[in-house]
């Protein structure tokens, strides 16, 4: 009997031991990268000021206030004791009915919770407190694992131990959300009831308490149904803690919902400060190693220094707005973006991401969306790149024609297709890029190679979306070292149009690539500098190439398939157009000596094409740049507006038979075309045509 004590004492004592170890393991492994210090940051700045947008109003930096982000994040803070009773008691009983007694978590849901995980009784368990739901606001860190709730457990303890419990309290209370972009109580009952919390009536309380749990879910705009159950279970939750008399209960969930009118649509931001928050959250992230959801935090009680032209936003913001401005294929699903930028200095001026009146946040971008680029990839892929290298110039002579025929279904077809399906035979560079041809892309795609056209882009344009390769959702290997992609545009998995846009800079740029920028600096409250964004500028092209590309886009616009623009009657305007597989997609980049815009329009991921449309996204192009310089530019302009520099090039004649120098023999042929080219200073054709004196001396011969 003494014997099987002491087996088990020594059990008991292994037991211990191990359950100590195996508890220190525990703690130790939920520790690490534990942040305690960023907590606490993100817990103070949760109860700062709204973010405040301004940009540059003048010359000489002057800062003018664009908006507050009640624009952007509907959040009014109230301290813990303006806060209506019957809504801490209603988040009390529906969410952490031990709050008051727990040290950060509530030990026995908790158990419960592990449990279910392991045996998986029911779907979901919620055993999180009002404190983890602080750390995990504040935080943003929601991955579902058993490691990150560890972390949430102990950053759950280290608030307990700092802050006191109507501290927490009010800070939930602040930052919980509420749909969409509404956070806080305080907003919540601005916004559903036209109240402050104290105004509000018991359901009206227990309507707000209901919708945290799934935002989306329980929005009594959209879901009332939805919303009116689950505001019924808090006032159950209250009867059933004691909070609230039967009486009360019963009148209660008789009472219907009756919201504030005219607030569906509340605080709606515009398209460029969304796109602006979405690069600062990026940046914040990568610099500090936050969430995005903690970088967001960081913005409250911010300073926002933008680069958007309120002028240009406003232009293009109303003429979206009107419907009747676009094709009468938008109530069909056809849709658009468009985007203004700086050629001197890559600055974002203004964005639309998609038709129509903007109707609430955090609609789908596609200014910002992969789109596929058609031959809008043409002259950063190609052209630019070997008019620099000098292995082309305006009148060099290349095939039109396909460089083979592929089986499609028994008839053989020509490969690469032009569109229109027309061959010329030999033409010179000019004609190839204003009539995007195909067939000479793929020549110029053999004469630089895959390797160095994806690498010129990658690195170049910072188009980090190309791939060498990997696996499709599908399973298939995709891969954009090939002529399909780099030649045509047709890439795995397409590049934005605001990069797309921003590359274009280039040409007007002087050769130089501006990485784009949506703002230039994010202050605190006490000034100190969040996150800044300079002009990062890197040589692509020299000059004199940059002043070719602008004459070869001139073309485009001037008599290629881009000609319907008018804008070019008022200011030099260049550009390129560009056209995805199976016209799914539709862009036209172009720029003026002040701004560089694209526009896209397609039925996005629908597998659709877009076919003719009026008006065409190149008039839409054309009106939106002829209201901007109408605006910015030509208002109180005395002087010749500004055209594109040719002062490093010389306009030089040559044969359209040959692209060589003009011979005496091409001016005495009547049938001859004689055409003046821009060339740099020592790369004019010199050779004369050999053509014409063959044809004169086989009419002699035959003579």
């Amino acid at each position: 009997m003494k014997k099987i004590l002491i087996r088990i004492a020594l059990f008991i004592v292994v037991i211990a031991v191990l359950t100590s170890i195996i508890g220190g393991v525990v703690i130790a492994y939920a520790n690490r990268n534990i942040d305690y210090a960023l907590d606490e940051q993100l817990f103070e700045k949760a109860k700062e000021d709204r973010t405040v947008y301004y940009y540059a109003y003048d010359s000489k930096g002057e800062l003018k206030e664009v908006y507050k982000s009640a624009k952007e994040t509907v959040r009014e803070w109230i301290s813990f004791d303006q806060i209506s009773e019957q809504i801490k008691l209603g988040f009390i009983a529906m969410e952490d009915r031990a709050f008051y007694e727990h040290s950060g978590i509530n030990l026995k849901r908790t158990l419960a919770a592990a449990l279910n995980h392991v045996f998986k009784v029911r779907t979901s368990f919620g055993a999180s407190t009002i404190t983890q739901q602080v750390v995990k606001n504040i935080s943003g860190d929601n991955e579902v694992s058993i490691a990150r709730k560890l972390k949430e457990i102990f950053r759950a303890f280290h608030l307990e131990r700092e802050y006191s419990k109507d501290d927490i309290f009010e800070v939930y209370l602040n930052v919980v959300p509420m749909t969409g972009n509404i956070y806080g109580v305080s907003a919540a009952a601005e916004i559903y009831f036209g109240k402050e919390t104290g105004e509000l009536s018991l359901p009206e309380a227990a309507t707000i308490v209901g919708i945290t749990n799934a935002p989306a879910k329980y929005n009594p705009y959209t879901k009332p149904d939805a919303c009116k159950e689950k505001r019924n279970r808090v006032l159950y939750a209250m009867y059933d803690v004691g909070y609230i008399s039967k009486e009360e209960y019963d009148s209660a969930v008789n009472t219907p919902i009756v919201l504030n009118e005219g607030k569906g649509n509340y605080g709606v931001s515009s398209w460029f400060v969304e796109t602006a928050n979405e690069e600062i959250i990026k940046d914040i992230s990568e610099k500090y190693s936050l969430s995005k959801s903690a970088a967001r935090l960081m913005l409250n009680g911010a300073k926002v220094i933008l680069t958007m032209s309120p002028d240009i936003q406003n232009i293009l913001e109303e003429y979206f707005a009107d419907t009747g401005n676009l094709s009468e294929k938008f109530n069909a699903g056809l849709n658009y973006s468009m985007v203004i930028s700086e050629p001197c200095t890559g600055n974002l001026l203004g964005v639309v991401g998609n038709g129509g009146k903007k109707q609430a946040d955090k609609m789908f971008n596609y200014a910002t969306a992969t789109v596929t680029p058609g031959s809008v990839l043409k002259p950063l892929a190609l052209y630019a790149p070997l008019v620099e290298k000098g292995e082309i110039n305006w009148s060099t002579m290349l095939d039109d024609s396909p460089t083979d025929y592929i089986d499609n279904g028994g008839e053989k077809v020509p490969y690469p297709r032009n569109s229109p399906d027309i061959y010329e035979g030999y033409i010179d560079i000019n004609d190839a890029i204003k009539k995007s041809k195909n067939t000479v892309a793929i020549r110029l795609f053999d004469m630089l190679g895959a390797e160095e056209i994806f690498c010129s882009l990658y690195n170049n344009y910072k188009f980090d979306t190309l791939i060498k390769s990997g696996t499709s959702i599908h399973g298939e290997l995709i891969s954009d070292l090939g002529a399909a992609p780099l030649a045509l545009g047709q890439l795995s998995y397409g590049v934005s149009l605001r990069k797309l846009t921003e590359a274009y800079n280039v040409f007007p740029g002087e050769g130089i690539f501006r990485g784009g920028r949506s703002y230039t600096a994010v202050y605190d409250r006490a000034g100190d500098v969040i996150v800044s964004k300079g002009i990062e500028c890197q040589r692509v092209l020299s000059e004199d190439t940059a002043q070719i590309m602008n004459q070869l886009l001139s073309g485009v616009v001037l008599d290629g398939t881009a000609r319907q623009i008018r804008l070019k009657e008022l200011v030099d305007t260049a550009g390129k157009t560009g056209t995805s597989g199976n016209d799914r997609d539709r862009l036209f980049i172009g720029y003026t000596p002040y701004f560089t815009a694209g526009i896209w329009c397609g039925y996005g991921n629908e597998d659709k094409a877009v076919g003719q449309n009026t008006p065409s996204h190149l008039e839409i192009w054309d009106e939106v740049m002829r209201r901007i310089h109408s605006k910015l530019v030509f208002v109180g302009y005395d002087e010749k507006t500004e055209v594109f520099s040719t002062d490093k090039l010389i306009a030089v004649p040559y044969c359209s038979k040959t692209g060589l120098a003009v011979s005496e023999e091409c001016e005495l042929d009547d049938s001859s075309t004689i055409k003046f080219g821009y060339f740099k200073q020592n790369e004019f054709p010199k050779e004369e045509c050999y053509y014409h004196k063959e044809c004169l001396q086989e009419e002699n011969s035959v003579l």
